[in-house]
């Protein structure tokens, strides 16, 4: 089951997940140069363009240095999560972790198939939807672990998402997927 899911993560990802987007349509001559901004169906003026900043994008190869680059102020208060992250040195490189909703949530960035294949060994595995990509999950002894394949199939985007004592195990997976997705975000 996780080599066929696995591979599905190469196949599904390996466009870097820029077919699912439309492009950006550029100003042209005629329709950045206008009197008035376009009315909208019901006659009275369109409000402006959103002024939202776009977050900062990074190398998957950058942010597998630097982890906690994944999620910016942005994210963290979309997530709910208060304070920056932590970064530690695993035995794949560095991760970078939070605290969400009685989660414990790591974040690595450039993991290798061999880990995620030895990390889901005997759990329970799936196919769930990370932002725009397929990713493999598999849930084993109150431990979530999640695996996204943006670039290369061999070199993994992963959380693994341990809750604290006394805290439902149901928000494990949701957890650690909505840290992965906004940090997908991030990846150019």
């Amino acid at each position: 089951m996780l080599v066929l899911a696995l591979s599905v993560l190469g196949a599904g990802c390996s466009d870097g997940g820029t077919a699912a987007r439309p492009p950006s349509p550029r100003p042209t001559a005629s329709s950045s140069v206008s009197a008035s901004p376009p009315a909208s169906p019901s006659g009275s003026p369109a409000p402006p363009p959103s002024t939202a900043p776009r977050p900062s994008r990074y190398t998957q190869a950058k942010l597998a240095s630097r982890p906690c680059l994944a999620l910016d102020g942005h994210d963290l208060a979309a997530l709910g999560i208060s304070g920056r992250g932590k970064q530690e040195s695993g035995r794949n490189g560095a991760v970078c972790e939070w605290k969400l909703a009685g989660q414990n949530v790591g974040l690595a960035l450039d993991l290798p198939l061999s880990y995620a294949r030895t990390m889901t060994k005997g759990g329970r595995v799936s196919q769930v939807p990370v932002g725009q990509h397929k990713a493999v999950q598999a849930e084993f002894q109150k431990i979530c672990f999640i695996f996204v394949a943006v670039h290369d199939v061999h070199r993994l985007i992963g959380t693994t998402t341990i809750p604290d004592l006394g805290v439902s195990q149901e928000g494990t997976c949701p957890a650690g997927a909505s840290v992965a997705a906004a940090a997908l975000t991030h990846i150019r």
